[in-house]
């Protein structure tokens, strides 16, 4: 314990809301927190996955409220945590097929924050793959993942818009100034 006391500490909580804009009505969401190499999780689950949810035809917002609390500390400002989303639907045969990837920055400042992931998803190359991506319900996915962290790696890429996803955090920053880091200023 007393290697943790000044160390700078990030601590999330909160919880996956739920999804909007999505084309289906069968969604669940794995979710997980991505941080740089010089942070270490102290307490709580980094990653997790909501339950299956069914919208109503007269929905258009579908309901996870899925909680978490993660409590991390940090070596440097470097690798801020970030949520990376994968949002998968089933169809009406029961299969399942990755609805749209999202990633998001924690912000910075202390507090309650309402994130809204943006999400989407590779697009079918060529005529025929798009024919089966409509009959078929079969949807490309991605094979590295990790190429989602890099905007210069996804340069060219093609993907279309399937939704958002909103998760409600609260940020708890800890000692940062102690180490001459502002993350925000009071007014």
């Amino acid at each position: 314990m007393s290697q943790i006391i000044n160390t700078p500490q990030v601590h999330l909580i909160g919880e996956v809301k739920g999804a909007y804009g999505f084309e289906t009505d069968r969604l669940f969401c794995k979710f997980n927190v991505r941080v740089g190499h010089n942070w270490t999780l102290l307490s709580g689950k980094d990653a997790g996955e909501t339950y299956e949810e069914i919208k109503e035809e007269t929905e258009e917002y579908i309901i996870w409220d899925h909680p978490f609390d993660i409590h991390y500390k940090a070596k440097t400002i470097r690798g801020w945590p970030k949520f990376f989303v994968e949002v998968w639907q089933i169809d009406s045969e029961g299969r399942y097929s990755i609805s749209g990837y999202g990633i998001a920055t924690v912000p910075f400042t202390p507090g309650q924050h309402k994130m809204q992931i943006k999400c989407w998803r590779p697009r079918p190359q060529g005529f025929w793959k798009r024919v089966a991506s409509r009959i078929l319900g079969i949807q490309p996915e991605l094979q590295f993942k990790d190429m989602l962290l890099s905007s210069a790696e996804r340069f060219g890429f093609e993907a279309e818009t399937t939704g958002t996803v909103e998760i409600d955090v609260g940020v708890i920053v800890k000692d940062f100034q102690l180490h001459g880091v502002e993350l925000y200023t009071e007014i």
